[in-house]
């Protein structure tokens, strides 16, 4: 395997996991402040914490591999326009997560209705962690 490909996916599974860390932890919050989430659980025949242990794993693993998957997109898009800009080794990577990221925003504020905190930090979570910090990891000597 060449260096910039295990340099890419490497920074992809790191950024994913990262990420998947962040948003477990935005998730927990958001879940244990809910009254709603406490009326449910408490006829439930499981418990809360092992509602979060599921939720942990559940984000972690699909981080991770979103993570791996972006990777290797980061490969393609340096490839074929490596040009930098806007802070990143590769403009175009950041900019398709830029707008990858705000179009599921919107998308997510339609479906709920409105914007919530929780939605926002997610948001500057995956911009960052894969917008910035991918390239930066993949691109790194």
């Amino acid at each position: 395997m060449e260096a910039d490909t295990l340099r890419a996916l490497l920074g992809g599974l790191i950024t994913g996991t990262a990420g998947g860390f962040a948003s477990t932890i935005v998730v927990l919050r958001v879940v244990t402040r809910s009254p709603d989430w406490w009326r449910r659980t408490s006829g439930q025949r499981f418990s809360l914490p092992l509602l979060g242990m599921i939720v942990t794993t559940g984000l972690l693993l699909a981080w991770t591999a979103m993570g791996l998957v972006l990777g290797a997109a980061y490969l393609q898009a340096e490839s074929e326009w490596p040009v930098g800009g806007l802070g990143s080794p590769n403009r175009l990577f950041t900019l398709a997560v830029l707008v990858a990221v705000s179009s599921l925003l919107a998308l997510g504020t339609i479906i709920r209705g409105r914007i919530t905190v929780a939605m926002v930090q997610i948001a500057a979570i995956v911009s960052l962690a894969f917008g910035w910090v991918l390239p930066l990891l993949a691109s790194a000597d």
